[in-house]
């Protein structure tokens, strides 16, 4: 019995070492599972800094990305704008070239005519002396000057009828009137024939 004892006093004192032994191992246990917290919470801090960061970055990006965009569309509209007022002008310069060769022909007919009117200008008095009244009435301008046929008068009549009508910017109503009369006067004349 008294080794009974002796093993239950050894036990005894085997369990308040354990016991010591173990609330050691606990204390540093909770030591290391605090410290490892610790270094969590300051880690999650960390991402929750960065994530921040990243955040603001992000709002940023998305800030100067509208701003280019819109300076973009900006350019666009304005590329657009200047295109449009770039083909304008072509045809504005078209439409003056046009009226620039209209005046032109307008200047040689006129010129024509006044060359006619001085080499004639002898000859006029005869006209009058043999009693040349439509003569007088009309200058003796050619405007179908080489035409032979009657397909080749019309086709003429037409060309000369968009370069004088009124509508045109060259266009001038006595000229066409004497365009028209004298394509009248050719018409009856190949009707005659």
């Amino acid at each position: 019995m008294v080794e009974f004892e002796e093993e239950q006093i050894n036990s005894e004192e085997a369990t308040i070492e354990d016991v010591k032994e173990l609330k050691s191992w606990m204390f540093q246990e909770q030591v290391r599972i605090q410290t490892r917290r610790d270094e969590l919470m300051a880690f999650n801090h960390e991402l929750m800094q960065t994530k921040r960061e990243l955040e603001r970055e992000r709002e940023d990006l998305s800030a100067r990305e509208k701003a280019f965009k819109k300076r973009y569309e900006n350019n666009e509209a304005l590329i657009a704008k200047e295109l449009k007022i770039i083909e304008d002008a072509y045809r504005q310069l078209e439409l003056d070239k046009k009226a620039l060769e209209c005046e032109r022909l307008n200047f040689e007919h006129e010129k024509t005519k006044y060359r006619k009117q001085k080499m004639s200008g002898s000859n006029r008095t005869n006209t009058h002396q043999h009693g040349g009244a439509a003569d007088a009435a009309y200058d003796g301008t050619s405007f179908f000057r080489g035409v032979d046929s009657e397909l080749t008068l019309r086709k003429r009549y037409k060309e000369l009828l968009k370069i004088f009508h009124p509508d045109n910017k060259c266009g001038d109503a006595k000229t066409l009137i004497k365009i028209q009369t004298e394509y009248d006067s050719l018409r009856s004349q190949y009707y005659e024939g």
